[in-house]
């Protein structure tokens, strides 16, 4: 697997004997390892490096885990992206520091390879992913380089023969941005070849070409694709593209919008930080249950979970997770599947971003 079609985490460790072994777990599960041994390398890899998630050592040399992570969420590259926290330390004053320092979740160590893998789960490969199938390296490089701030990961492939590789991989493609002109394989018989792939699902092919016309734009069609972007492309074309077909956070009717690069802040009680990652993690669960009774058809199951996640979710300080619960109860009792499954996949897709910090905004 090529490294740019890996997520990339900063392990930032001082212990060689835990570096080791987490290290050895991360790169089996298949992830791209960088290592920081204090904090202060730390912040100077994350600032400069869109990494696609941190786990972060609380007790480190130079400047502390906690610091560390408050310094890295003033950065470009770290303001959106997870923080997992590392600690053999225990104690709910613990969590709430890791909370208000910006930090997404505590584990504590040695994590066990299971958990260690659920975690990165829940952060990275829950985000939607974009396949950008580019033959030139200078335009895959602009191109990552337009997506680096974007709550998306990319995967890249050099031609059609490895698009078609690289689709068969990964099962969380989202959408793919097709060069047409490339060698070994052209974009049209890789899209064609993709599109027979899907079955009956269906997936945003669209075509990037510097060709003009109806007729460019009918042979573009022909081939499976669903839309296009003229070369050259902007940052700002490829963003608005991309925005009205992947989601950028899990809006509900009622909310504005958010924009690609913003992630959900929530500010709770601080009596409340050693209860939260839990209710987060029954959330997580869920989503998933809702996924699970869903495939067999057991609406008024789902609709207790909508009804008790309505009631719940804003003594927390969560009221856009109680919506989401209403409208779930609500879609379930007129029995609107797609209406279920849309919802499920939007708090996923929250919960995924929600960055949480003990006290008032």
């Amino acid at each position: 697997m090529n490294h740019m079609d890996r997520s990339r985490i900063l392990l930032t460790e001082h212990n060689r004997e835990d570096q080791i072994v987490a290290r050895r777990i991360l790169e089996k599960a298949g992830y791209a390892v960088d290592i920081a041994e204090n904090g202060r390398q730390a912040v100077d890899m994350a600032s400069t490096i869109p990494y696609d998630l941190l786990l972060m050592d609380i007790e480190l040399p130079e400047l502390d885990g906690l610091a560390a992570a408050i310094q890295i969420r003033q950065s470009l590259h770290g303001k959106d992206v997870p923080i997992i926290a590392l600690t053999a330390l225990t104690g709910e004053a613990l969590v709430s520091q890791c909370l208000s320092a910006g930090m997404n979740e505590v584990l504590h160590k040695p994590p066990d390879e299971q958990a260690l893998a659920a975690c990165i789960d829940r952060w990275v490969n829950s985000l939607p992913t974009v396949l950008i199938v580019d033959d030139r390296e200078d335009s895959r490089q602009l191109l990552e380089y337009f997506l680096k701030d974007a709550p998306w990961r990319v995967v890249f492939a050099k031609n059609g023969v490895e698009a078609i590789a690289v689709f068969k991989r990964e099962d969380r493609i989202s959408l793919i941005l097709m060069d047409m002109e490339m060698p070994v394989m052209d974009g049209y018989t890789a899209a064609r070849t993709i599109a027979s792939l899907m079955g009956q699902n269906t997936l945003p092919i669209i075509a990037m070409t510097a060709h003009e016309g109806e007729a460019e734009m009918a042979k573009c069609r022909k081939a499976g694709c669903t839309g296009h972007i003229g070369k050259p492309i902007t940052r700002e074309g490829l963003l608005h593209a991309l925005s009205a077909l992947l989601p950028t956070s899990a809006s509900v009717p009622g909310h504005a919008p958010r924009g690609p690069a913003e992630r959900p802040v929530v500010h709770i009680d601080p009596d409340l930080s050693e209860l939260v990652p839990r209710f987060l993690d029954n959330r997580r669960k869920d989503a998933a249950e809702i996924v699970r009774l869903l495939a067999g058809n057991d609406l008024d199951a789902i609709r207790i979970i909508g009804h008790s996640m309505a009631g719940s979710s804003g003594g927390y300080g969560f009221p856009e997770i109680g919506t989401m619960g209403k409208a779930i109860e609500n879609a379930a009792l007129s029995t609107d599947h797609a209406k279920i499954k849309g919802l499920a996949e939007q708090l996923s897709a929250y919960l995924s971003r929600v960055i949480v910090v003990a006290g008032k905004g």
